[in-house]
């Protein structure tokens, strides 16, 4: 099976179509259940008082300290803390509801301060940093034991600009065992008392997900500046058990944090943003169409163009339908002959073309033609596919006099980069989110939208062929599967808490090369007048009437057959043919039947031959960019046939203890 542009779209358009539904199922981010934060519970110890005291600075980096006295009923070397670098969270906007964001955490300076304990080992698992703090000797059954640690945890920008918060694990769902009592303190840069609207504060108690006030969670404000919230939880009836959390949340006033969301690799990409849609706006103006086509509306075969240079001109491709037009062409100057035997073609040359012949004519004429005996046009599907890619190159030789080449590079490469650049952001995003599979599938669906912007000068090329509404709504199509991509990106890109700039601005570069594309300049000064002429003999066909056409032909009969391939390779062969059917046209002296079958009743037959070859010839040239040399002969040219809300362990921080 040969592989055509019509198959390549196709497969383009289910490839995109799957991306563009596993990326919807896929989500904003990955949705948890209390059951996924649940630990399997260890009753070989419990925690009899878990303590915390963290102090926050201005930049809202806090300096944790905890100390864990855990009662232990078997032999244990020490406990694991595991603290979250990377956390899904379900931030309350307000309004009872929630948004769904990953953030990144940066844990430093861990110590271990109990006397007789030390860090064994640090390991990096599954977005968790694991601490393995271990007792010089162990621990014997039936032992009482505090590790103290403490540790600076930094949980970065909040990526809110309508308020600061903080929205943190107190007491993480990681903890494996019951906890008895808690007792916690949170120091703030300045006094909370009279600047700190304190009506907003909320603590959660419970499994993750479990959107559940602590009305048993008593605290005050203390310290000495009257910046500490001083808590505790758990008095001898109630405790906390396995895989609970206690989670604060209070809301501040914007500015409250210093906390910087952009970083050095934001600010780069930010510059890089700006500066692609610098050079898009600049190549635009440089490339931009500043000449009209003229349309010259006549009924003439254009003077010293072939019809496969005009087909190349009209779409910017040879096509084997291009090269195949040579035949009829070829026949009206007296170079060949058609018969018709037995419903069966036969081509015969009547002379060499010589070198008044153009490069492509005479590499293809070559090929067919050895001597003048008549070829069986079912013999040309053995004809080497070879030399279709040979006639293509010669005539894509003279594409700089009438293309503008640049114009296309420069669309080509800008959506390269533009595509490099959003997965370059989606690969830092990838770095706070640690969610493998959804960087593979935005990633994948950059592919999709650089494949959609490839295809954009595909359809464009083709509008001065096809008519305007297959034209458009390819086009349609086109912007559709490019929104689809957007859509992607901007609403479900906040699961990995990219910024602004990645969720809207890079989505306008892309944007904007589809729309500025169709008005750069495709043509050169040359091409646009050859360009002219081409779509004024298409509009004349197209809109003259019938009895002004009969008229022309009567005046040169052999007018007819001179516009024949030309009307083909513009696309408007079924019209052409049309106005023509009721118009008595004598047989070119081109074309011998053996019987009395009219010209049209030949032409059909025909037709059906040279399908069938073209269907042979297909499979015979896959490996080759033309699908056919000899696809459609004269009469397959002139046929009427047409070509074409807030929750516990829902804050930052928390993570688990447990033992090893």
């Amino acid at each position: 099976m040969s592989i055509t542009k019509k198959r390549i779209g196709k497969v383009f358009l289910l490839i995109s179509m799957i991306t563009l539904l596993v990326f919807s199922l896929v989500g904003c981010g990955p949705i948890f259940t209390t059951e996924d934060y649940r630990p399997t519970p260890d009753y070989g110890y419990y925690i009899e008082n878990y303590s915390v005291d963290a102090v926050i600075d201005e930049d809202k980096v806090m300096t944790v300290t905890e100390s864990i006295t855990g009662v232990f009923n078997s032999y244990t070397n020490g406990i694991v803390r595991n603290i979250p670098i990377s956390q899904t969270i379900g931030v309350p906007d307000g309004n009872g509801g929630r948004t769904i964001r990953n953030y990144e955490n940066e844990i430093s300076n861990f110590t271990v301060l109990s006397q007789d304990a030390y860090l064994l080992d640090v390991v990096e698992d599954s977005g968790n940093m694991f601490y393995y703090i271990a007792r010089t000797g162990g621990i014997s059954s039936g032992e009482t034991y505090t590790f103290t640690y403490s540790y600076t945890f930094d949980p970065g920008d909040d990526r809110d600009t309508s308020k600061d918060f903080l929205y943190w694990n107190i007491i993480g769902t990681g903890v494996n065992t019951d906890i008895m009592h808690v007792d916690f303190s949170i120091t703030f840069p300045t006094s909370i008392e009279g600047n700190i609207d304190l009506s907003g504060l909320i603590f959660y108690v419970g499994g993750y997900g479990e959107d559940s006030t602590g009305t048993q969670v008593e605290y005050h404000i203390g310290g000495e500046n009257g910046n500490t919230i001083i808590g505790s939880y758990g008095d001898g009836d109630t405790y906390l058990g396995y895989g609970d959390a206690i989670t604060i949340y209070l809301p501040l006033n914007e500015g409250y944090f210093n906390a910087d969301g952009i970083n050095v690799y934001d600010i780069l990409l930010l510059v890089a943003f700006f500066l692609a849609v610098a050079v898009i706006l600049v190549l635009f103006i440089l490339n931009r169409k500043k000449d009209p086509v003229i349309d010259v509306v006549e009924f003439s075969a254009p003077d010293g163009l072939t019809p496969t240079e005009a087909g190349f001109i009209i779409d910017n491709e040879v096509s084997g339908d291009d090269i195949t037009a040579l035949l009829v062409y070829w026949a009206d100057k007296g170079y060949v002959q058609i018969e018709q035997k037995e419903k069966k073609i036969y081509i015969k040359r009547l002379k060499p073309l010589g070198e008044e012949g153009k490069e492509h004519e005479r590499i293809f004429f070559n090929a067919i033609f050895k001597n003048d005996e008549p070829i069986d046009c079912e013999k040309l599907k053995f004809l080497n596919g070879f030399v279709g890619q040979l006639c293509k190159k010669a005539v894509e030789k003279k594409r700089k006099t009438y293309f503008n080449t640049k114009a296309n590079t420069i669309y080509k490469w800008t959506s390269i980069i533009v595509t490099i650049l959003m997965i370059l952001d989606i690969v830092k995003i990838g770095m706070v989110s640690h969610d493998g599979f959804s960087i593979f599938i935005k990633i994948l669906l950059c592919g999709v939208m650089l494949l959609t912007l490839l295809f954009l000068p595909q359809i464009e090329k083709n509008k001065e062929k096809e008519k305007k509404g297959k034209f458009w709504t390819k086009k349609i199509v086109n912007l559709i599967f490019l929104l689809g991509c957007f859509a992607g990106f901007i609403f479900y890109a906040e699961g990995y808490c990219d910024p602004l700039y990645t969720r809207v601005l890079f989505c306008f570069l892309p944007l904007l090369l589809w729309i500025v594309y169709p008005f750069m300049e495709q043509y050169t000064k040359r091409g646009r007048e050859v360009l002219g002429k081409l779509r004024g003999l298409k509009q004349y066909i197209e809109v003259a009437e019938k009895d002004r056409m009969e008229a022309m032909v009567n005046e040169d009969p052999e007018l007819f057959y001179k516009v024949l391939p030309y009307a083909y390779v513009l696309g408007v062969s079924k019209v052409y043919l049309e106005k023509f059917e009721d118009i008595p046209i004598s047989n070119p002296a081109w074309l011998v039947t053996d019987n009395v079958l009219t010209l049209w009743l030949t032409i059909n037959l025909m037709t059906r031959n040279f399908a069938i070859i073209s269907a042979l010839v297909n499979q015979t040239l896959a490996k080759h960019i033309i699908a056919t040399v000899a696809k459609i002969a004269v009469a397959a040219t002139i046929s009427s046939i047409d070509g074409d809300g807030g929750f516990s362990g829902g804050g930052s921080g928390g993570g688990g203890v447990g033992r090893f």
